[in-house]
């Protein structure tokens, strides 16, 4: 049995982490940590979790570490980095948070408006993309895990990485990715029957996206929105190529057991499973028309993050993970 813990268990993302790990045949939970809680049965906190044995605390890193096997972090960037460094060396460490995922500080600063402190640590990390980048996390002792819009993207567009003259992607997420604290913005009243657009080619997961995709920023145009329902993300890509495709998705995919070719793309198909749906088309102007949908805490968070951490410890990828179909209707 693998020891696991969560760091920050308290979010939609790192709640949903641990339905996952509880439902992973190898896993034994650890520690579920929270700074606003002392030693408080799950249950009370959360009345969904009413009947499991477990207690948020506010355990100590050092103890955490000494106890796990691996531990996952939930956090707010910035607060991410002082943690990795504190349990860099002493656990495996899956960062859900965006501190470890670009190559370079500078690319983080100018994205995310912080400091990074820790340089030498992010050269070490690995980026958690298992259907391009599994043996490098087989032998990873730090995993970032992506960005939710930035996996799906990157999935719809990696069959034809260095082969890409431009790509219009537009991407539409459910509230659970606002997170869990309330705020304007997504407030009920504003976003129910809704969609919007924000921050129209300014992105954080943009630069995961081009380096992925082997385009600059200037060969993107990439419109993030937010819709009505509560999980899930469902993208458009629209995909000049540079020159005559030489290989389909499917010989790409053919070894990744959680992305599904299919005729037609829909949100119900993938909402509460591990599972991300691809379909491509022909364009009329010869473009290639490509659609995606994940849902966002599951593949793009949590699902990703146990998915990694299968590979990080040489079990089966789909362990714990094929056995949560997709919720339907």
């Amino acid at each position: 049995m693998l020891k696991a813990s969560i760091v920050g268990v308290t979010g939609y993302t790192g709640l949903e982490l641990l339905r996952l790990l509880l439902a992973h045949p190898q896993v034994e939970i650890a520690y579920l940590t929270s700074r606003q809680h002392k030693n408080d049965p799950v249950g009370n906190v959360y009345p969904h979790l009413a009947g499991y044995d477990l207690a948020i605390s506010n355990t100590d890193l050092e103890t955490v570490a000494k106890d796990s096997d691996v531990v996952f972090l939930c956090l707010p960037h910035k607060t991410s980095q002082e943690t990795v460094a504190s349990l860099y060396g002493k656990t495996k460490i899956i960062d859900l948070s965006a501190d470890f995922r670009l190559d370079d500080v500078k690319t983080y600063e100018r994205y995310y408006g912080l400091p990074h402190d820790y340089p030498d640590i992010l050269k070490k990390a690995v980026y958690g993309a298992p259907e391009w980048n599994k043996d490098k996390i087989a032998k990873a002792d730090l995993v970032a895990n992506p960005g939710c819009f930035a996996l799906l993207s990157q999935i719809l567009i990696y069959p034809f990485a260095g082969n890409i003259e431009s790509v219009d992607i537009f991407a539409i997420t459910g509230s659970s990715g606002a997170g869990k604290s309330p705020a304007e913005g997504t407030h009920h009243p504003v976003r129910n029957h809704n969609i919007k657009s924000y921050n129209i080619n300014k992105h954080r997961h943009i630069p995961e996206i081009i380096r992925t995709a082997q385009i600059t920023e200037d060969q993107l145009n990439f419109v993030p929105s937010s819709g009505p329902f509560t999980r899930g993300i469902f993208a458009q890509a629209f995909i000049t190529p540079k020159a005559e495709l030489k290989t389909c998705a499917g010989d790409v995919y053919a070894n990744a057991p959680f992305v599904r070719l299919q005729e037609e793309v829909a949100l119900a198909n993938i909402v509460g499973s591990n599972f991300v749906d691809l379909s491509y088309q022909k364009g009329q102007d010869g473009r290639i028309i490509a659609q995606g949908a994940l849902d966002n805490i599951v593949k793009g968070a949590g699902g990703c993050a146990v998915q990694n951490m299968n590979i990080m410890f040489g079990l089966d990828e789909t362990l714990g993970l094929k056995t949560l179909s997709p919720l339907y209707p």
